[in-house]
């Protein structure tokens, strides 16, 4: 039988074997042993979960035990495959730490699973250190793009198209917005024309003299050229290199000011209901934002885990805690179950019925035409190969149907402040998934072999 302590088969409230902060810790290895440490504590954080708990109390568990943790927690709408590996630990009778190993051959669907000892059908384990040093070995450079270091100090030229300056320059370094230095107008941004204008038009005033015809629209021209060249090099960190601040720390800073704005919003709008209705559409508007954007980046980090389950491993925790975070969301339709895509169309209907709903259709028009309102109407098929276009129904007034046929409609969906006020939560546990990913790549960075 177990050791008090262990896991206590018996009781009603079976507590887990060994406290999670005493989880064994690596023995040293070059460039594997921080991580390892990493992936334990994460380990750690997912069996103090109340998810595993309950899992845990359900569950009859003998010494000797394998329990394998899914590799996929976050329901999937992504182009890769899961890993076939699995963190899992087996069971010890005697009140010590559990050996993490790395299982596979073994497909279930559920988040936690159980296989007893007697099994026939365990599957292969390798330890957590050698399957580290493995993946390690095989990471490559591409996964580091995720916290690759931007360098926005390019300079960008084009030429303005005007006898009163020769070319604009786009010189993120700058330390004013605009400037005029001889035949070239340098700018530091390209976003607000109206602001770098004055600038040119102070020039002329200080010479005492009227901007030239036809300036004002070559700067604007040449400010979207700027745009369309606009570029900024990134450099992946190579081996042993340390990284400050990189792309997911700029994705992360966004993404927490944009999760304070949202939870305000909430607050205020809790307490003033449709008094405080701009605060509704600053919901809306923030999830929006969010729930395209940010789920754009979980789906690479997923697909980065399916490729590079390291990365998994060392995040487990916080994929699990978004996925908890998803389900907790009161999905009201049986349709509707927790995927990203249901979630980004949930809010995307949400936010198209209260900023697309201009005209005051709520259903789609039907229209009984009589006979002789579409004329004589011909068909026309069998066109030559390299004409299909001309294949087509001809009837009279086509063009006008062609323009009516353009006007839609967004689909009504109010969904209750409850669901606003939990997906905060899911916001959180997104910035905190990204946030580990962000930590535990920078250390597979700094560890990896050269």
């Amino acid at each position: 039988m177990p050791s008090p302590g262990s896991f206590a088969t018996s009781a009603p409230d079976r507590t887990l074997f060994v406290e999670p902060s005493s989880l064994g810790r690596p023995k040293e290895s070059p460039g594997v042993s921080t991580c390892e440490t990493l992936v334990i504590d994460s380990v750690r954080r997912l069996m103090e979960s109340s998810a595993f708990t309950a899992w845990l109390n359900s569950e009859s568990v003998n010494s000797g035990d394998l329990i394998l943790i899914n590799n996929s927690f976050v329901f999937r709408d992504v182009k890769t495959t899961k890993a076939d590996a699995f963190l899992s630990y087996r069971v010890s009778d005697d009140g010590g730490a559990p050996e993490i190993v790395i299982s596979r051959g073994v497909r279930f669907n559920v988040d936690f699973k159980r296989m007893a000892a007697s099994s026939q059908n365990l599957p292969a384990s390798e330890g957590l250190a050698e399957a580290m040093r493995s993946q390690m070995s095989e990471l490559g450079h591409l996964v580091f793009l995720l916290i690759g270091e931007i360098d926005d100090t390019e300079r960008i030229a084009v030429e303005i198209g005007h006898a009163a300056f020769n070319e604009i320059v786009w010189d993120p370094t700058a330390t004013e917005s605009c400037r005029v230095e001889g035949d070239q107008i340098i700018v530091s941004r390209t976003d607000d024309e109206e602001l770098l204008w004055t600038t040119i038009q102070t020039h002329y005033d200080t010479a005492g003299e009227p901007p030239p015809d036809g300036i004002r629209e070559a700067f604007g021209v040449a400010l979207d050229k700027l745009q369309d060249r606009a570029i900024a090099r990134v450099r992946i960190p190579g081996p042993g290199d340390a990284s400050d601040t990189g792309i997911t720390d700029r994705v992360l800073a966004v993404l927490r000011e944009q999760r304070d704005e949202y939870s305000s919003a909430i607050d205020e709008y809790e307490q003033n209901g449709d008094q405080a209705s701009s605060r509704l559409n600053d919901i809306l508007r923030i999830a929006y934002n969010c729930s395209s954007d940010a789920t754009g980046f979980l789906r690479l980090i997923v697909s980065l885990c399916d490729l590079k389950p390291i990365v998994l491993w060392g995040t487990i925790a916080e994929h699990h805690g978004l996925s908890e975070a998803f389900n907790a969301l009161p999905w009201s339709r049986s349709k509707h179950k927790p995927s990203l895509s249901n979630y980004q169309r949930t809010i995307a209907d949400a936010r198209n019925s209260a900023f697309h709903n201009l005209f005051p259709f709520r259903k789609s028009l039907s229209v009984p035409l009589p006979e002789a309102a579409l004329g004589t109407p011909e068909l026309r098929i069998f066109s030559e190969h390299t004409k299909k276009s001309e294949n087509q129904l001809t009837y009279r007034d086509k063009e006008l149907v062609d323009v009516l046929l353009e006007f839609t409609r967004a689909r009504e969906r109010r969904v209750p402040l409850s669901f606003w006020k939990k997906n905060l939560a899911v916001m959180d546990a997104a910035i905190l998934l990204f946030q580990r990913t962000n930590e535990f790549l920078k250390a597979l960075a700094a560890l990896r072999p050269r």
